[in-house]
C-alpha cells in the first residue's frame, strides 16, 4: 500500500524555487544528502521512495539526475537505485568520486536506463550508454560497471566504442 508523505528536503526545494535549487544543492558536504524532485511519494512497507520530474541526489561521493527514480531501501543508504531519463529526450546523468579522491578524478556516465545495485557496488547504463573515467569514453547500448574494482563490460547491436586521449591523465 501507498502512503503519501512529504519528504521535508523535497518541499523546501520546491518551495525555494528552481533559481535557489542550485545554492540548496551547494550545501552539501561530507555527511549531507540532498535530494529534488517536482514529486514524490513512498511505500513504508515497503521501503521505497518514487520520485518524478527534475529528480536530483547529491551526496560526498556521487551524484545522479533524472526524468524518474525509485530508490529501494533508506535514502541515506539505498540498496538499490533504478533511473529514467526522458523519452527521446534528457539522459540520467551519473558522477562518482572514487574513494581514494586524490588519485581519480571520477567516472562519470549517461543513458537513458540506469540501475545502481550498491551491496555489489554494480551500476548497469543502457540506452545510448556512454561512460567517462580518466582519459576513457566508451559507449555501447549497454554498460556495466563495477565501481568498486572500475572493471566493465560493454556491449549491444551497436557494438562497444572506446576513445582514449592520452592529453587526459589516467586514473
Amino acid at each position: 500500500m501507498r502512503y503519501p508523505r512529504t519528504i521535508a528536503i523535497i518541499v523546501i526545494t520546491l518551495l525555494a524555487g528552481r533559481s535557489a535549487t542550485a545554492e540548496l544543492l551547494q550545501l552539501a558536504d561530507d555527511s549531507t544528502i540532498v535530494v529534488s524532485a517536482d514529486e514524490a511519494w513512498e511505500d513504508t512497507e515497503q521501503d521505497v521512495l518514487f520520485f518524478r520530474g527534475h529528480f536530483e541526489i547529491r551526496t560526498p561521493r556521487w551524484r545522479l539526475s533524472a526524468h524518474e527514480a525509485t530508490i529501494y531501501g533508506k535514502l541515506d543508504d539505498p540498496q538499490r537505485i533504478v533511473a529514467d531519463g526522458t523519452d527521446g529526450g534528457l539522459p540520467v546523468q551519473f558522477f562518482f568520486l572514487a574513494s581514494d579522491q586524490e588519485n581519480s578524478a571520477g567516472t562519470a556516465g549517461e543513458g537513458q536506463h540506469l540501475e545502481y545495485q550498491q551491496t555489489l557496488g554494480l551500476l548497469t547504463l543502457s540506452g545510448a550508454a556512454k561512460l567517462t573515467s580518466g582519459s576513457r569514453v566508451m559507449s555501447s547500448s549497454k554498460i556495466q560497471y563495477d565501481l568498486n574494482t572500475q572493471q566493465l563490460m560493454a556491449g549491444g547491436e551497436e557494438g562497444v566504442h572506446v576513445t582514449v586521449d592520452p592529453g587526459q591523465p589516467e586514473n
